[in-house]
Parts: C-alpha cells; structure tokens; sequence
C-alpha cells in the first residue's frame, strides 16, 4: 500500500509552489504595467530578474491599467508601504520595517507552532495553514527586498474605479482564503462536540 504524503511533505510543496506564483505575479506586474525593464535596457530573463529585485519606486514607470473585465476588474501597478488598506503608511520606514519584520516572523512562528500539532489526516487544516504562511511569507520578502509590497489587482463596482476594493496582490488572497477556511473549517464543531467523549474515554482507561 502506498504511504500518504507526510503533512511536513505536503507543507513544503504547498509553500513553495505558492510563493513562487505569488512572486512570478509580481514579477509580471512590474515587467507588463511599467517601463522600467526597457529603461534599463533589461533584455534577458536573468537580468529581467535581477532588475526585478534591484529596481525600486517603479510607479512614475507605470503603464496605464490594464483591464481584465472592464466593468469591475483591472490590473494596476501599485506600490504599497504599510498593510492592508493602507495602514501604517504614514508612520517612519523605520516603524514599518521592524513593526512588519516582528509581525512576519511572529506570524511564521505561530503558523508552524500550529501545524506542528496537527494530525497527519488533518489536511484540511494543514492545506489551509499551507495558504497563510506561504501569503505571510511572499509579502514579507517583498518587503525585505524593497521595504514596500507590490499589489497590482483591483477589483472595482460596475465601471467605477474610484469605488473600489483596496489593491491587492496573491499573497494577500492566500492569506485571506486561508484565514476563512480556518474560520469556517467544517470539523471545528465537530472536534468540540468529540473532546468530552475523548476524555471520558480517558478518564475511563485510567
């Protein structure tokens, strides 16, 4: 018989699948909605990628939008410094920094701590866990590399770009599908309902 893929097994290839298609979006969000590779002159993939990493403050090289589905959907090159919906955005590069590098690690932390404890048939959980750090990892690395994360999709009411859901980027809809289903995971309940039966049957063994 066929031995299941072990959850550290699943973890690893969740993880680094996902943030290499959230930095691969990104990368197609700098190389297709600004100039900034023509400008410097950037013809190879290599050094596409090392000017990917290297260049900074792109947005005055932006391109116009372009639209996915006209009425409620356009990629935009956006350059975001603080979190979600612009938060902390006003505060110092200093603050930002090491507030974001304590929350990522702390997060990162918390996350393995977690899943750790997980039973190995607990995939649901562990595929839910699997989309959050690979999400809280992407936009750290974003910020590491260039102290800014990089959000390029936007989602918009019907032909009004000025209403509009913040501007957001894969690592944030990891996060954010992760964080539901870990609010909605269906065995929750369950679980609960089972724990006195559990120490019932422990009590009962000792």
């Amino acid at each position: 018989m066929k031995r299941p893929v072990s959850k550290w097994a699943l973890l690893a290839l969740l993880f680094t699948a996902l943030l290499a298609a959230d930095q691969w979006t990104k990368y197609l969000a700098v190389e297709r909605l600004t100039v900034v590779f023509e400008r410097g002159g950037d013809e190879t993939l290599a050094a596409r990628v090392r000017g990917f990493y290297a260049y900074r403050h792109l947005e005055p090289l932006s391109t116009e939008p372009y639209y996915v589905w006209r009425p409620v959907w356009r990629m935009n090159y956006v350059e975001n410094p603080g979190a979600a919906w612009g938060l902390f955005r006003g505060h110092s590069q200093f603050f930002r920094n090491a507030f974001f590098t304590l929350v990522s690690v702390a997060a990162v932390a918390f996350i393995l701590h977690y899943y750790r404890k997980l039973r190995q048939d607990q995939r649901y959980l562990q595929v839910a866990l699997g989309l959050v750090l690979a999400g809280a990892v992407g936009n750290f690395v974003d910020r590491l590399a260039r102290r800014y994360v990089i959000d390029f999709i936007e989602w918009y009411w019907w032909n009004r770009p000025d209403i509009r859901w913040p501007t957001f980027n894969v690592a944030d809809s990891l996060i954010v599908v992760g964080v539901a289903m870990l609010v909605l995971h269906p065995g929750s309940k369950r679980e609960a309902a089972r724990a006195p039966e559990r120490r019932g049957a422990a009590a009962e063994r000792v």
